[in-house]
């Protein structure tokens, strides 16, 4: 069956049924943390009532043939991967997640079968980290895309400890949560067409691109040791590093034989795995800037790897990538850029 075959109002019947169960869990989760849905899906608008305190809002919106391609990318892989971009961005603010509303943009020929399976797969991921889908919008596109918009809140309520851009400082110590490259070399796999049985790495990287974990737990855990600066990597660790330290008017130099990368990375492409580390983009870790004693205390006690890659430097040195013998390294960053001349 088709989006052709039923139309507009049947086809957001058979979204919100197919997650119905799952929805009313999650919203009974934040109903306990203070929140109280009055309207979701089905009305003008989603109403909802929460604790006083303090709210972020992202927005993130994947095209097909731009963000995804369904040849390498399932139904239900898709929807936790449009959700997971989101709430990586709430992540990055020290944030928890909360409502979401999700528009898509449909051909004719899409499959309802396949718009079920996704929606199964946002509620994969909102299992996991929290928030819930409480309505959207569908419209009739040439080009097959979902734009999600998501609301997180602060569990302190103090604006002083969100994580911002702007808030690099000269000596800070720069680190990441997790390891790098892993989801470019996914990426890199699927549209290679490599042969599954072939390669015992192939399960492990393809699901660092169509399965990222945001960072929630540790971007609170974050804020609670101190650290007030973070964003999270989506397009490339040199690209995403040089947004913070413009936000913030600093530099930055990054040690290359510190940047942790999965030792399946390393087996499955020796040549290219740094590259794909320092630029690939889509890990959805957080990098971090703070002092050096802030940094000791995470590391002591976070279980999630938080690695020290770099140190803040002053702005007129920009940033370099240093080799062992602390000499700039040629890199070639890599990172999306949606208008970047090719």
């Amino acid at each position: 069956m088709l989006v052709k075959d039923i139309g507009e109002f049947e086809i957001i019947n058979r979204l919100a049924a197919a997650i119905a169960e799952d929805n009313e869990h999650r919203m009974r989760e934040l109903g306990a943390t203070g929140f109280e849905a009055l309207r979701s899906i089905g009305d003008d608008a989603a109403a909802w009532r929460h604790p006083a305190g303090l709210t972020v809002f992202t927005t993130d919106t994947m095209v097909e043939g731009v963000h995804f391609d369904l040849r390498y990318t399932g139904w239900r892989n898709l929807g936790w991967k449009c959700l997971a971009t989101n709430i990586s961005d709430i992540a990055a603010m020290g944030c928890v997640p909360s409502y979401a509303t999700i528009t898509l943009g449909l051909r004719g020929d899409i499959p309802i079968s396949g718009l079920l399976e996704m929606y199964r797969g946002m509620m994969d991921l909102t299992a996991i980290c929290g928030g819930t889908v409480v309505g959207g919008d569908i419209v009739k596109s040439p080009a097959f895309f979902i734009s999600v918009a998501l609301e997180g809140v602060s569990q302190s309520g103090d604006a002083n400890e969100l994580l911002l851009r702007d808030n690099a400082k000269l000596g800070d110590r720069i680190a990441v949560t997790g390891t790098l490259g892993a989801s470019a070399a996914g990426l890199k796999l699927l549209m290679e067409g490599v042969d599954p049985a072939a390669l015992a790495t192939y399960a492990y990287l393809t699901a660092a691109h169509n399965r990222p974990m945001p960072r929630i737990a540790e971007g609170i855990a974050l804020t609670g040791f101190g650290v007030r600066c973070a964003m999270d990597i989506s397009d490339g660790l040199i690209d995403d590093l040089g947004k913070l330290c413009r936000a913030s008017g600093v530099g930055a130099q990054v040690h290359a034989s510190r940047i942790p990368v999965d030792e399946r990375l390393i087996s499955t492409f020796p040549a290219s795995w740094l590259g794909l580390a320092l630029g690939g983009g889509e890990d959805y870790e957080l990098l971090i800037a703070a002092p050096a004693d802030v940094l000791h205390c995470a590391l002591q006690a976070m279980d999630t790897p938080l690695t020290v890659i770099g140190e803040i430097v002053e702005r007129a040195q920009g940033i370099t990538v240093l080799d062992d013998s602390r000499q700039p390294m040629q890199v070639h960053s890599g990172g999306w850029d949606h208008f970047r001349v090719k």
